[in-house]
């Protein structure tokens, strides 16, 4: 019976993600804002701000992996690939924890990547984001909480005409 209880507190868990447009903070929503901009003129402006809220909800969480940083939780072994260099993984981690605007470029770039691979199929392309060439569950989840960010966002007229 415990058993069973405990697996119906961890599926209402896993589902009651949500988010609200207007439970963030003024500075939660410039972010928001300043996310689009970068993203905008690639057509990925409110792709790049659900990221960013899905990852690390701006940035209030952090990952404990030395090469997951970041508000859009980059993985620095992969952005070194997509940046062809050899350079230290770690020391991209730790520019990126500290710099939201090369956290926003890598991921917009990462974007771009998936959106080519996924010929502009928006969910395969934010799966791929999150899990890479590789199908799973969590990528289905992740696709989910992405959509309801995606969708508050668009809702919102002062964000796609500011």
């Amino acid at each position: 019976m415990k058993l069973i209880i405990l697996a119906l507190t961890l599926c209402i868990n896993l589902f009651a993600w949500d988010f609200k447009y207007n439970e963030l903070s003024e500075n939660e929503t410039n972010l928001t804002k300043t996310l689009i901009k970068i993203g905008q003129p690639y057509g990925l402006g409110l792709e790049l701000a659900s990221i960013g809220i899905v990852e690390t909800r701006l940035g209030k969480f952090k990952s404990n992996n030395n090469y997951i940083c970041g508000m859009h939780q980059i993985n620095t072994n992969v952005a070194m690939k997509r940046l062809n260099s050899n350079g230290d993984a770690k020391q991209l981690c730790e520019e990126v924890k500290k710099n939201k605007n090369l956290s926003s470029i890598l991921a917009l770039k990462e974007l771009i990547y998936w959106q080519k691979y996924s010929k502009n199929n928006l969910s395969n392309m934010i799966k791929n984001y999150n899990t890479g060439f590789k199908s799973s569950d969590y990528g289905n989840e992740y696709l989910r909480r992405f959509t309801i960010v995606y969708n508050e966002l668009k809702k919102r007229n002062d964000l796609l005409n500011s």
